[in-house]
């Protein structure tokens, strides 16, 4: 949300390089909470916003609300298999991303709550080449099967696919649904809220290697020394390479380079595996931190 895919992309500037990372949460009407997802705030301030009706698509978004929910990460991830392959896909006819004004009436109200203005492809995941995660350390002592960690870390590398769709076309309302508003790097928030396009490289949204590891008091006490505190019981710990560079571009043309990474960063994406009709199976990252903090991370998630 981190980054998030790896993680829904997490970006912090405390004590050191900014780092980001991506996640993910379900996006249910007015009133009406996803199971198991952190509340996010609406941003709104400067971010141009398309709001539309939800037409006969809101009750393909209605499937993943409730009020409260006892499935595990692996039933919502095999139930949202199965949602996805019972109904045709009403994007199906998109081939390439596309205002959403031109996109089939069923497709606009499937997409109108994410807030976007444009609608891509429905395989623009694969079109982006996402990766798989590195294979996951599983330092949660059998808490987590290693099989749900592999999954965990997949779901935070489709969060970071998808932030690099929202940031190369200029979507900011897509970014809140992927990660926590402070995971955002603040020249990124800005160039968009410009009407700017994002080229985020790589290096900054796939890791190099991760581990998973269980918060534990320690862990909570750290977040909430940085001023965010998290709601996750787990973390994905994920070094990625730099140095990373960044490029807006904007309306006028003109281009501004953004560090993404001054150097080699390990990162931090405590989240919740969160299933999304439209998004997919994703890792929502409600926090973030990296191994350079002054406030001083767990000794475990840095090797110290």
């Amino acid at each position: 949300m981190p980054p998030p895919g790896f993680f829904r992309l997490e970006r912090l500037r405390e004590g050191g390089p900014p780092v980001t990372r991506a996640l993910h949460v379900v996006i249910c009407p007015s009133g009406v909470r996803a199971s198991g997802s952190s509340s996010i705030p609406n941003r709104g301030v400067a971010l141009r916003r398309l709001w539309m009706v939800w037409l006969t698509g809101a009750g393909l978004l209605a499937a993943g609300c409730s009020s409260s929910s006892t499935s595990t990460p692996s039933t919502s991830a095999h139930a949202a298999s199965n949602s996805a392959s019972a109904s045709p896909n009403p994007c199906a006819t998109v081939t390439t991303t596309t205002s959403i004004d031109q996109v089939p009436t069923a497709c606009a109200a499937l997409w109108a709550p994410y807030d976007v203005t444009k609608v891509p492809p429905p395989d623009i995941l694969q079109q982006e080449h996402v990766p798989p995660a590195p294979r996951v350390v599983n330092m949660t002592n059998g808490a987590v099967s290693d099989a749900e960690a592999q999954m965990w870390a997949n779901a935070s590398n489709r969060g970071s696919g998808w932030f690099k769709w929202a940031e190369a076309n200029d979507q900011p309302g897509l970014l809140p649904h992927l990660v926590a508003s402070a995971d955002i790097l603040p020249a990124e928030n800005l160039a968009l809220s410009q009407g700017a396009s994002i080229a985020l490289p790589d290096c900054s949204l796939y890791p190099l290697d991760e581990s998973l590891f269980p918060i534990g008091p320690d862990g909570q006490a750290y977040f909430s020394r940085k001023g965010l505190p998290t709601k996750a019981k787990f973390v994905l710990v994920a070094r990625f390479s730099g140095p990373c560079v960044a490029f807006a571009t904007f309306p006028d043309g003109h281009q501004k380079s953004i560090t993404e990474l001054a150097t080699q960063t390990t990162v931090f994406g405590p989240g919740i595996l969160e299933k999304d009709p439209v998004l997919g199976v994703i890792w929502f990252t409600d926090s973030g931190g990296n191994c350079t903090d002054t406030v001083g991370a767990p000794s475990e998630w840095c090797g110290r």
